[in-house]
């Protein structure tokens, strides 16, 4: 009876020997869960036909004007270009030359050679820093020597590529592939566009800038935000020294087509080359990964290095200490970069313990190590918050280490708070959060991809690719700790490739051929969708048109845009091209610091207010003038519609009435308005922006400066 059984058996055709389910099941449960899940996702995000054709007419994107600005772009592509690839010289030359490492395929050579790079260089600039020399000079020297390398060893060692398994690409590819490459072309024009990030402005760009003003590592004690790792950073300072803000943009948005790839060589490695392409186009067209290139943030080179450490991870053997140092210390970068980086480590480092089970021991001293060298880029970082704040892990721990002077203990919960965007966790709320976040219904997650949610967990019923197993590990281990952690879901970015290539790999095989073929079209749709919104985001916001020609920068720059209110970038321009290189300006009202030139001290919305803290420290208004000018403060610059949101937002202005009297007396004597502002929107004031000088007294005859605090800003405050 077994013997007939086998022979039965033997005659089944491939494509049903392969089916884990009946084609009934397989169908029915997708079909019931992927309606269910693409119907509630279109009701609240429904594309809108109107949109989509204003969106692709193109005689409003092209006048005369785009000529005016195309030498420009091209002077930022260039310089763009040639750092990226003076960095991937120098990763080639470690990783080739150096550590004798072989056997890429083309994707993967790229990607790792450009990470290596990019991670040493910005260690190189890091350096640099700490020894306060952070100037032109030796970051165009760090280049050359880097762009040496590389052509040192593409002439030592030319590329033996492994040979890729013959692919002819069917409909759905070419679709497929012209869908990323459009999404890859729009993306750069968003990159092109100026910089209006929040984050940037506060930090990812605001602290490396101060690093380039004072030439190296500088305190700001009111920027909670300045003690955050800052490896990215490193790359920006000296992107910032070789050009202007757009060299920063540039690396992060090539830190994004490096991760695409990353995913092309780990499909083509672990599964096929189709499933690498699909896997890219799943990445790339998530909504947050597209809004991710247009600006200098940490998500696109986080996603880079833990992807390439999760490559060399795959790559590790037994025995072997290459790759396994390479990927330890590519996820320490990722780490340094944004301490989310830990939940990428730590699913890589989950991954070396599943592929080394055979041998646990020498799987834990793999892991050991992979540990240890992981914590030496976070090294630095630690030792600079002790230096600065007395706690290495500051603003985290507090608890332990204690408060600095400059920090309250409200405010740094605040900021815990507001980056978790979650209360205490309970089990029904965490079951949906998967459901709630592509739904949209938990802040900052609106526009994520339907298609995670959709397929992700049924494709247990279609017989899987082999190889899927440390992809699982990576994603669920990221997922689950980033679960716990947060709900802002662009945190999670690390974690898309590895349920894109999930997805991908579920599209070939020889069971289910129709099904795996739908599934395909609604991942077409869905990834469509992704790149339509990303595209009306862009549209609403505006960042055309300085791309185009159609308004210069600082047009654009000067006034409220959608996410960029009430600007004050016409008084900083002022103080740039008209105060004396000496002058040190006071921000008032705005955490937003970026586009100075010349020193300044600010502060952010989960900091103390350095003014409020100056006058209740001061008895009169003549010790706040010694005071403010003791500190090398010449000028003050006031954001009046800022302060005034974040005054009744975050409680920026909590002195009492005695510190207020004596701000009010110091103002009456001192203060003497050198610049001033005013933004209208549809006939109506909507701001203003005044820059004061600190003088030692007012001229003869010279009334006391409308005093835009007492009278304008805390009068609404107080109103609220």
């Amino acid at each position: 009876m077994a013997r007939k059984n086998k022979k039965e058996l033997s005659k089944v055709p491939a494509g049903e020997e392969e089916e884990r389910f009946p084609a009934w099941l397989a169908w029915g449960a997708f079909s019931l869960w992927s309606f269910w899940v693409f119907k509630n996702y279109l009701s609240r995000f429904t594309p809108d036909l109107n949109s989509f054709f204003v969106l692709l007419s193109p005689g409003q994107y092209f006048s005369g004007a785009l000529f005016s600005v195309l030498p420009g772009h091209a002077a930022a592509l260039a310089a763009g270009l040639a750092f990226l690839l003076a960095c991937a010289g120098l990763g080639r030359f470690l990783l080739v030359d150096l550590l004798k490492v072989s056997g890429f395929n083309g994707w993967e050579e790229a990607a790792f050679s450009a990470a290596l790079g990019l991670a040493v260089f910005a260690h190189a600039a890091l350096a640099l820093a700490a020894c306060g020399f952070l100037y032109k000079w030796p970051v165009l020297a760090l280049a050359a020597v880097s762009a040496g390398l590389g052509v040192f060893s593409l002439r030592a060692s030319p590329p033996a590529l492994s040979a890729a398994a013959p692919f002819k690409p069917e409909f759905p590819d070419l679709l497929a592939s012209a869908l990323l490459a459009a999404a890859l072309a729009f993306n750069l024009a968003g990159a092109l566009s100026p910089e209006v990030f929040y984050d940037s402005l506060v930090y990812h760009l605001a602290v490396p800038n101060l690093y380039v003003i004072k030439h190296g590592f500088a305190d700001m004690p009111y920027n909670l935000y300045s003690n955050l790792f800052l490896l990215h950073g490193m790359l920006y300072s000296a992107g910032l020294l070789l050009k202007d803000e757009m060299l920063p943009k540039l690396i992060n948005y090539a830190a994004g087509v490096l991760s695409v790839a990353a995913v092309l060589g780990l499909g083509r490695r672990h599964f096929t080359v189709r499933t690498g392409l699909w896997a890219a186009l799943i990445f790339y067209t998530v909504t947050h990964t597209l809004l991710a290139a247009w600006s200098s943030g940490t998500e696109s080179l986080l996603t880079l290095f833990s992807l390439c450490a999760l490559a060399a991870a795959l790559r590790h053997e037994p025995g072997e200490k290459k790759f396994l140092v390479l990927s330890a210390f590519l996820a320490g970068c990722g780490m340094a970069v944004k301490t989310t980086g830990l939940f990428s480590a730590a699913g890589i480092g989950l991954v070396l313990l599943y592929r080394g089970r055979a041998n646990p021991g020498a799987a834990l001293r793999s892991a050991l190590l992979f540990s240890l060298v992981a914590a030496l880029p976070v090294l630095p970082w630690l030792v600079k918050n002790q230096i600065y704040r007395h706690n290495p892990f500051f603003p985290f721990l507090t608890s332990v280490f204690g408060l600095p002077e400059t920090a309250d203990a409200g405010k740094i919960q605040g900021f815990l708070g507001e980056t978790r965007q979650m209360g205490s966790v309970e089990l029904k709320a965490w079951l949906l959060n998967p459901w709630k976040i592509t739904m949209g219904e938990i802040g900052n997650s609106q526009y994520f991809t339907p298609l995670f949610l959709a397929l992700l967990p049924l494709l247990f019923l279609l017989r899987p690719a082999a190889g899927t197993v440390p992809f699982w590990i990576y994603f669920l281990s990221g997922w689950l700790f980033w679960s716990f952690a947060s709900t802002m879901v662009r945190f999670l970015m690390p974690a898309y490739p590895a349920a894109a290539l999930l997805i991908a790999a579920s599209f070939e095989g020889k069971g289910h051929r129709a099904l795996r073929r739908t599934l395909s079209y609604a991942a077409l749709a869905s990834c469509a969708f992704g790149l339509y919104w990303a595209g009306l985001i862009f549209y609403t916001q505006g960042r055309w048109k300085p791309v185009l020609g159609l308004v210069s920068k600082r047009e654009y720059l000067s006034n409220t845009q959608p996410t960029y209110p009430y600007s004050h970038y016409a008084a900083i321009e002022f103080i740039n091209e008209r105060l004396p290189a000496a002058a040190k300006t006071l921000i008032i009202g705005d955490g937003r610091s970026f586009y100075f030139k010349k020193d300044f001290v600010v502060s952010s919305v989960f900091d103390k207010t350095p003014i409020v803290e100056y006058a209740a420290a001061s008895g009169n208004g003549e010790e706040l003038y010694t005071r403010l000018r003791a500190e090398g403060i010449t000028h003050l610059l006031i954001n009046a519609a800022e302060a005034i949101k974040l005054g009744q937002g975050y409680r920026m202005f909590y002195w009492d009435a005695r510190a207020r009297s004596v701000f009010d007396e110091f103002w009456a004597r001192h203060a003497r308005e050198v610049f001033s502002r005013d933004e209208a929107q549809s006939g109506r004031l909507l701001n203003r922006v005044t820059v004061y000088e600190i003088a030692e007294r007012l001229p003869p005859g010279t009334p006391p400066a409308f005093n835009v605090m007492k009278e304008l800003i805390m009068k609404n405050i107080d109103a609220k």
